[in-house]
């Protein structure tokens, strides 16, 4: 078995660190941002659903199979349980 001398940490270079373990600084910036963006695109699209159904009309939500309180407990905490 040959053996590597390196001036890395031994974290980023350990086979668990993943694909970003040597990756330059640049790249890491990156994906932060892509994920960042993401991130933040998410949210924008739970708050503009979440004002749609607050505003929809009863029969709307009706039709849908759910309700105005199931609407703010999901906002609240989550995705609602699921009915039995």
């Amino acid at each position: 078995m040959t053996m590597h001398v390196s001036t890395h940490s031994l974290g980023a270079t350990a086979p668990h660190a993943g694909p970003t373990a040597n990756a330059s600084f640049g790249t890491v910036v990156w994906r932060w941002l892509v994920l960042s963006i993401r991130h933040i695109a998410k949210r924008r699209k739970i708050a503009r659903d979440a004002v749609w159904l607050r505003q929809s009309s009863s029969a709307i939500l009706h039709d849908i199979g759910i309700t105005r309180d199931e609407i703010d407990q999901a906002l609240r905490y989550g995705r609602p349980q699921s009915r039995s």
